[in-house]
C-alpha cells in the first residue's frame, strides 16, 4: 500500500503539491479562526473542585473567577461606619452580575473584620467564566469605592486578579505563539545551514514544519466544535510541530540522498525514500 501511495505521489507530484499549498493556505485561515475558540482555563474538567464551580456558575451565575478583595483601614469602629457600607455597595456595582459577602451582607459576621476593628473588607464574586485576557477591573472599584469617604479611611483593592495584573503590569506576561515559533525557527535554520550548508536542502524542513503546523491547526479548529481545546495547545503545536516536523523532513532527505547515491534515478529513490521513511 505504502509502495503505491509513492507511486502515486511521485508520478503526480505537481497535484499533489498544489494541494499541499491549498492546503496550507487554508491552515493560515483556520489558525486564525481558532485564536477564538480556545478553552482558556487552566481547570481540570472532572476533578471535584471543577465540577463544584461549575454548578455554582450554574446557580448563581458567580463561582468561577476568584473573588475581589476590597479592604478598608479607618481609625475608628469600621463596622460603625455608614460610609464604609455606603462605599461597599457602590464597590459592588462596579462589577455587573456580581455577589458580594461582607460584614454587613452577613448578619455582623467578625470573620470580615480586624480584631481591633479598624480594618474591613467586602469580597466581590464576579460573574462569568475567567478567560486568560479577562480583567478584574480593580482600579475602577477602588475609584467608586473611594467616593464619598471620609478623612482617614481608606480603600485597597486586592486579590488573586488584581495581584496578577499589578505584577504584570496589565499584560499576559509571556510571549505569542507567533513569536516563540518564529525564535524556533530561527534557531532550526541556523542549525540546517550547518548541516546541509545548502539553502534548498535547508529551506525543504522548514517548508515542511510550516505545512504541518498549520494543517495541524486545520484539524484543531474542527475538534474545538466537538470539545474544549486547551490554549496551552496551540503552543503545543507550534514548538513541538516543528521539531517533529524537522525531523521527520532531515530522515526524508538522508534517505533520499542516499538513495541517489547508490545509482537510483530521482523518481525511483523518491519512491524507496517514502516507502522506507513511512513504514514503522
Amino acid at each position: 500500500m505504502l509502495a503505491r501511495l509513492a507511486h502515486f505521489v511521485a508520478r503526480h507530484r505537481w497535484p499533489v503539491i498544489a494541494v499541499w499549498i491549498v492546503l496550507t493556505l487554508f491552515g493560515g485561515f483556520a489558525a486564525g479562526r481558532v485564536s477564538k475558540r480556545w478553552y482558556q482555563s487552566f481547570s481540570i474538567p472532572g476533578k471535584s473542585a471543577y465540577e463544584a464551580s461549575q454548578r455554582t456558575l450554574k446557580a448563581f451565575g458567580v463561582g468561577v473567577r476568584p473573588p475581589t478583595v476590597v479592604v478598608y483601614h479607618t481609625q475608628g469602629d469600621a463596622t460603625k461606619s455608614a460610609a464604609i457600607k455606603a462605599s461597599m455597595a457602590r464597590a459592588a456595582l462596579a462589577s455587573p452580575g456580581a455577589l458580594t459577602s461582607s460584614y454587613f451582607s452577613t448578619q455582623n459576621n467578625p470573620a470580615y473584620v480586624s480584631k481591633d476593628r479598624h480594618t474591613i473588607f467586602e469580597e466581590i464574586y464576579p460573574a462569568g467564566v475567567p478567560k486568560f485576557d479577562t480583567k478584574s477591573g480593580a482600579d475602577q472599584i477602588r475609584a467608586v469605592a473611594a467616593v464619598g469617604l471620609p478623612a482617614g479611611t481608606t480603600v485597597q483593592v486586592t486579590g488573586h486578579d488584581p495581584l496578577e495584573e499589578a505584577s504584570t503590569h496589565g499584560s499576559s506576561g509571556g510571549p505569542s505563539v507567533l513569536l516563540e515559533g518564529m525564535v524556533g525557527g530561527l534557531g532550526a535554520l541556523v542549525i540546517l545551514l550547518f548541516v546541509f550548508g545548502t539553502l534548498p536542502a535547508v529551506l525543504m524542513p522548514i517548508v515542511v514544519a510550516i505545512a504541518s503546523i498549520l494543517n495541524t491547526f486545520t484539524l484543531i479548529w474542527g475538534l474545538t466544535y466537538i470539545t474544549n481545546v486547551s490554549i496551552i495547545v496551540q503552543f503545543l503545536i507550534a514548538l513541538v510541530g516543528l521539531g517533529v516536523a524537522i525531523d521527520y523532513a532531515l530522515l526524508m532527505i538522508f534517505r533520499f540522498r542516499d538513495e541517489l547515491r547508490e545509482g537510483e534515478d530521482v523518481e525511483t529513490a523518491l519512491v524507496e525514500t517514502m516507502t522506507h521513511a513511512a513504514a514503522p
